[in-house]
Parts: C-alpha cells; sequence; structure tokens
C-alpha cells in the first residue's frame, strides 16, 4: 500500500476551520448581544465593535487566507459600522472609507 499524503486542490494552501469556528460563534454572540443587551452603556457598545471586528477578520482570513486583507476587511467593516453609529450615513463617506481602505491594500502590495 502506497503511503498518499492529502495535497489541497489547485495548490492552495488549506483553510484553518478553527477561524471558521471563530467567526461563526463571534457572529453569533454578536446576535445575542444584540438581541439581549439594550445599547445603553460603552461597554455594550464596545464589545459589539470588538465581536463585530473579530468574527468580521476571522471569517474573512478563512476564505481568502490573506492576514493583512482580512484585517483590512474587519476594518471596513468596523468603519461602516462607526460611522453608522455616530450619523455619518451619506454615501459619500462609505466611498471616502471604500478608497482609504483600497489604497492601504494596494501600498502594502506593491512593497
Amino acid at each position: 500500500m502506497r503511503n498518499v499524503t492529502h495535497r489541497p486542490l489547485h495548490g492552495h494552501t488549506p483553510h484553518n476551520v478553527t477561524l471558521l469556528l471563530i467567526g461563526i460563534c463571534g457572529l453569533s454572540g454578536l446576535g445575542w448581544l444584540i438581541n439581549a443587551n439594550d445599547p445603553d452603556s460603552w461597554r455594550i457598545i464596545g464589545a459589539f465593535f470588538v465581536l463585530l471586528f473579530v468574527s468580521t477578520a476571522a471569517l474573512s482570513y478563512f476564505a481568502t487566507n490573506i492576514v493583512r486583507r482580512s484585517l483590512l476587511i474587519g476594518s471596513g467593516v468596523f468603519g461602516f459600522f462607526l460611522l453608522r453609529f455616530v450619523g455619518l450615513r451619506d454615501i459619500y463617506y462609505i466611498m471616502l472609507l471604500a478608497a482609504c481602505l483600497i489604497s492601504i491594500e494596494l501600498y502594502f502590495q506593491k512593497r
């Protein structure tokens, strides 16, 4: 019997399932936090933003296997919800946020 090692398809690196579990548990915790608590204290709001960033970054890292891109996606979602929280809901703010994140990605990609 030959010793066959399993290689990922098309030369891609395998995905870390732990990050998928962290992301799903983070989204579940985020749903519980939203349904069970009123946003009346800074601890609840801080926990919301931390859970949002961690779960988004973990899920995007699971999908892309690129740390830099997953942190930028997590920061983008965090920034979007932060803009919504402070009342900046105009489309121009979202466009500026997207332009900033794309320029940061291109800057670090060229290095």
